[in-house]
């Protein structure tokens, strides 16, 4: 007989019997499946959230593209790149500096202060070693960009890289290889 995975189906079977002693065969079935069910859901959870902070990335990206005085820009440089990265890692400073000016002498940050000042840590980390945004270098893939629907589905259009602060370019391991092969 199969050995039960979900947690409902495992919870079908033994409602049939009252108790079930702590080290029976059917209680090493029910824990393994309530582990692995609370296991599923962390990980959809944790899924959802990188969704959603890549989301927030590209559409603050995408803004920076579409703003008027880059409407007729097919490529972008470095330079600029790295400009709009600045601009979305600082797009909280303004309400950082308020929180910091409200909190009296002596007293410990607020949690939403920590929350954005370990945030802002984070992306600067993740630009000193190379900032994931799509190649907007590439005259095609700036097209693709501005025509992207603002949804997750439509992100695996486009091609990405990782930009530096102060290395530069990272082109990606795929993309690399790819290179390779060509020549």
């Amino acid at each position: 007989m199969p050995v039960a995975k979900s947690l409902r189906k495992v919870e079908q079977k033994l409602k049939k019997k009252d108790a079930v002693h702590p080290k029976a065969r059917k209680f090493k079935q029910l824990n393994r499946a309530t582990l692995r069910e609370r296991k599923v859901v962390k990980g959809k959870m944790d899924r959802g959230v990188v969704r959603e902070s890549q989301i927030i990335r590209f559409k603050f990206l995408r803004a920076c593209v579409d703003k008027p005085e880059n409407a007729d820009k097919l490529v972008f440089t470095e330079e600029e790149i790295q400009q709009m990265i600045l601009e979305f890692i600082s797009r909280d400073d303004a309400e950082l500096k308020q929180l910091q000016a409200a909190r009296r002498p002596g007293r410990p940050s607020s949690s939403r202060q920590d929350a954005l000042q370990t945030r802002r840590g984070f992306e600067m980390d993740e630009f000193d070693a190379g900032f994931y945004t799509p190649d907007l270098m590439n005259k095609d893939i700036v097209k693709a960009f501005r025509d992207w629907n603002q949804e997750h589905s439509g992100i695996g259009l486009l091609k990405f890289v990782r930009i530096a602060r102060e290395g530069g370019l990272q082109i990606p391991q795929t993309d690399r290889d790819e290179e390779g092969m060509a020549q």
